[in-house]
């Protein structure tokens, strides 16, 4: 009883207690603060966001954990001090009550970052140089993920109750798109879609064929990578697709064993992907065969660039 009163009384070390183990919206709202409370849940998720930005040295993983425990020292130190004066309003307020703090400033947040997460839009960290120069390590990435319907992929918790398929478009020759890897669904590959259905795909010299017709490709200067695994100066080309899209490649390695391959034949349900980095990709061409429909479920949409290559936000063509 006297562990529960030491809660239910407000006591300043109690207060302390929640700030640092809870954060700092969670003791105000444990003090009646809920103006308070709801501002610093705000703030946090923006400074998190700037962190993760403005500290490209720093995983969004450990610019999360910096800011968590910046915010949740903060917190220790307010809510005791609030405590001490005497400045709470708990009694008079219906969700300081432990079970709606909990509701509303626990779970209620996780459920609509999940929410989000699996119907609208998913950060990406970009962990390879597969689609180089369109996607840099160490990139971030809003994958957007209505656009092909949702399935057993679109969620973070996948399981074999869930269709594989339910409703949506069709993906389009060009898109950056991110793929449950077929021989092992819980990996994400980040491809690009290369041939549809029915489609007739060859790689000649370093140049795509689809269905026996050239794909258009021009040098484009060349860009400098700081990635560890392809530093230096690479060449850069520019393809366009039959249906206008535009996108660039790299070509590092001439004549290396994916610029020449024979025939794919695309079968019905399933897409044949190729990464932007040609001589540094497991592809269709390689381990990742054909990809079922089902296992598309992002598209790459908006890129934030911290690696000094780029700078700042943009688009995925």
């Amino acid at each position: 009883m006297r562990f529960i009163r030491f809660f239910r009384d407000r006591r300043p070390l109690a207060a302390g207690i929640i700030g640092l183990v809870l954060g700092p919206a969670m003791v105000m709202a444990y003090l009646g603060k809920g103006r308070m409370a709801v501002a610093y849940l705000l703030l946090s998720n923006l400074v998190l966001l700037f962190a993760a930005f403005a500290m490209p040295q720093f995983t969004l993983a450990a610019a999360a954990v910096i800011v968590v425990l910046c915010f949740n020292l903060l917190g220790c130190i307010h809510g005791y001090l609030l405590a001490r004066r005497g400045a709470t309003d708990w009694q008079y307020r219906w969700f300081a009550r432990w079970y709606n703090v909990a509701l509303l400033f626990w779970l209620l947040p996780i459920v609509v970052a999940l929410l989000i997460r699996s119907f609208v839009a998913e950060p990406f960290s970009i962990p390879s140089g597969s689609m180089m120069p369109t996607l840099i390590p160490n990139d971030y990435a809003l994958v957007t993920k209505f656009n092909y319907g949702y399935g057993r992929y679109s969620f973070p918790y996948r399981s074999d109750w869930i269709p594989l398929k339910m409703f949506g478009a069709k993906p389009e020759r060009g898109d950056a798109v991110v793929l449950a890897y077929p021989p092992e669904p819980e990996i994400t590959y980040a491809e690009r879609i290369i041939g549809l259905p029915g489609d007739h795909i060859q790689m000649k010299a370093g140049t795509v064929f689809i269905n026996g017709q050239a794909v258009p490709r021009d040098a484009e200067g060349t860009i400098t990578s700081t990635y560890s695994m392809e530093p230096g100066v690479l060449p850069v080309f520019g393809e366009v697709l039959d249906n206008g899209a535009r996108y660039q490649t790299l070509d590092t390695s001439p004549n290396s064993r994916g610029d020449n391959t024979d025939e794919y034949i695309v079968p019905e349900g399933h897409y044949f992907v190729m990464g932007d980095n040609r001589d540094n990709s497991n592809d269709s061409r390689f381990d990742v065969g054909f990809v079922p429909e089902a296992n598309i479920y992002g598209k790459f949409w908006l890129l934030f660039h911290r690696d000094g290559t780029k700078t700042g936000w943009s688009l995925v063509h």
